[in-house]
């Protein structure tokens, strides 16, 4: 696991002409919801672009064989906007491991695009709703380009 988690940050991926299936993302997601959440709020929503509308997102993102754009409810409460966050991040994790069994490879981005209400809108996102992320999905090409990692993360560890 360890060495996968790595690779996943020092390597650009192409995609195979492989579609992704709708229904093995909803097998992903049935598993990935195990998330951690106080009160077991369920605070998500999913968008999926499958392989025939891709070119929706063309001018927006990357290019990828699917794209299944992550949704959560906007909360009053600074508390639980908060921790459905963290959920949400833990979500989004617990799918990309669980693709990374079937060599599915899934790439989060928080482009800009997901902050201006115009064209979240074109997606269906509603008004009292946000984009946590868009995950770029596809299966892997035999090819893959190593990218050079210019320095290993810098960690602070304090104890009190």
């Amino acid at each position: 696991m360890v060495g996968f988690i790595k690779w996943r940050r020092g390597h650009l991926m192409s995609y195979s002409a492989r579609p992704v299936s709708e229904n093995h993302i909803l097998e992903l997601l049935n598993v990935a919801v195990w998330a951690p959440n106080d009160g077991m709020r369920e605070p998500w929503r999913f968008i999926f672009i499958g392989s025939g509308n891709t070119d929706m997102l063309s001018e927006l993102q990357d290019q990828a064989s699917a794209y299944l754009i992550l949704v959560i409810k906007e909360d009053h409460d600074p508390h639980k906007i908060e921790e459905d966050y963290g959920a949400a991040s833990c979500l989004m994790q617990n799918f990309r491991l669980l693709a990374q069994e079937s060599m599915l490879h899934v790439r989060m981005t928080m482009n800009d695009w997901i902050y201006e209400r115009a064209c979240t809108r074109r997606f269906g996102v509603h008004d009292d709703e946000r984009i946590v992320a868009v995950l770029e999905m596809g299966y892997h090409e035999q090819s893959m380009e190593p990218v050079k990692v210019e320095s290993t993360p810098d960690l602070t560890f304090e104890l009190l």
